[in-house]
């Protein structure tokens, strides 16, 4: 006769089982859009003086986010009437191919509007109970701006309406989506031959361009003069001369200038060793010189320095969501026609996000296909690893 006692099976703790791997990647689930989200509370914390000035940061953190091809959560409304589930979906949404077809869960204001909304991260998405257990798709968000320009019945797009939020009209939308470029400033037309000579080797003819870029005030050209002296590359090597044009470049706001003064103090000299200190704080100066002038050519860069400067000795979680996106701003870097300068930058990354997720999920299910899936980002005919 059963004894009414329930049978418990035991397992020794060094053979617990491992919940499979998640995917470590840039996306709403896992990296959320840092971004963007930070913009949003620098505007929201702005004082009157300081508010056009964050404005106009957030709408390049948009940009960047177009730029990134940045995924968002979506409520979608599987049945007219809006079914509803009893758990979150924002951590396991629909995939993108899988939600053609369905209709788009849409917000109504007080006043009448009618809004798209769209979560950059599942706790956006779960800060309410009128979207908590709404099916969730992952949609890019270029289409959802695109959904919300289109659609006459709609007003604006909403970001993370629950907490801190930015609406986005049409005439916002508009602008994100169609805006041009600005036109080149002094030695900018000149930083770019050379950095097109540069690409194919030929640093003699190259040299001399960025010269003429930094005589005209170019902070680019700055830049890459100071590498090439740096290296001694078109011109005789001249560490002094190369330290003095990148601190003359950042201080005209050249934010990879500023990370290469940070590698600069980590590597130290013949004489002196390299100060870690002193390059985290010009890190974090770069940072701070992103925030402002957010662009996917410098952000990933300064997400890996703060991941292997900063964040991997504090914040194992945190330093893993900033080398996923580097990885994948990178990667998507490497894919332009003069992205080979950006490709020891995508392996470091790429390097320090395995050795993460070896370390954190060793047994886990899911490893080993995963190492793969990154390893894969270095062949840059491949967008994305998952």
């Amino acid at each position: 006769m059963p004894s009414g006692k329930r049978h418990i099976r035991y397992r020794p703790v060094d053979q617990k089982k491992r919940a499979p791997i998640r995917a470590l990647r840039y996306g709403p689930v896992f990296t959320g859009c840092p971004a963007v989200e930070g913009a949003v509370e620098r505007l929201y914390q702005a004082g009157e003086a300081e508010r056009e000035a964050c404005f106009w940061a957030l709408i390049k953190a948009l940009n960047y986010a177009l730029q990134m091809r940045t995924r968002v959560l979506a409520p979608v409304q599987m049945s007219p009437e809006g079914s509803r589930s009893q758990f979150s979906w924002a951590s396991s949404p629909i995939p993108a191919d899988k939600a053609k077809g369905l209709a788009l869960w849409t917000l109504s204001t007080p006043k009448g509007y009618k809004v798209l909304p769209v979560f950059t991260k599942p706790a956006e998405a779960d800060a309410s109970p009128a979207t908590l257990g709404l099916p969730m798709a992952e949609l890019p968000l270029q289409q959802m701006l695109e959904t919300a320009l289109d659609r006459a019945d709609l007003n604006a797009l909403v970001l993370n309406p629950w907490g801190r939020s930015a609406t986005l009209d049409k005439g916002l939308l508009r602008g994100l989506l169609f805006a041009r470029g600005p036109e080149d400033a002094p030695g900018e037309a000149e930083a770019r031959q050379g950095r097109a000579l540069a690409a194919q080797g030929q640093w003699a003819q190259a040299a001399p361009l960025f010269a003429a870029s930094a005589d005209k005030g170019c902070p680019e050209g700055q830049r890459r003069l100071a590498a090439c002296y740096d290296a001694g590359r078109g011109v005789h090597k001249d560490r002094r001369r190369a330290l003095a044009l990148w601190k003359k470049a950042a201080a005209g706001g050249d934010v990879l200038a500023q990370v290469a003064l940070g590698d600069a103090a980590a590597a130290g000299t013949a004489r002196t060793p390299g100060d870690a200190g002193k390059a985290l704080m010009a890190y974090r100066r770069a940072l701070a010189m992103a925030e402002a002038d957010t662009d996917i050519s410098t952000w990933p860069v300064v997400c890996l320095r703060l991941a292997l400067a900063e964040a991997r000795a504090t914040d194992k979680e945190r330093a893993a969501r900033l080398l996923a996106e580097a990885v994948h701003g990178l990667h998507l870097l490497c894919q332009e026609e003069d992205g080979a300068e950006y490709r020891p930058e995508l392996a470091r990354a790429v390097a320090a996000l395995s050795e993460y997720a070896r370390a954190a999920y060793a047994g886990a299910g899911g490893l080993d296909e995963l190492l793969e899936r990154l390893a894969a980002m270095l062949n840059t005919e491949s967008l994305h690893f998952n």
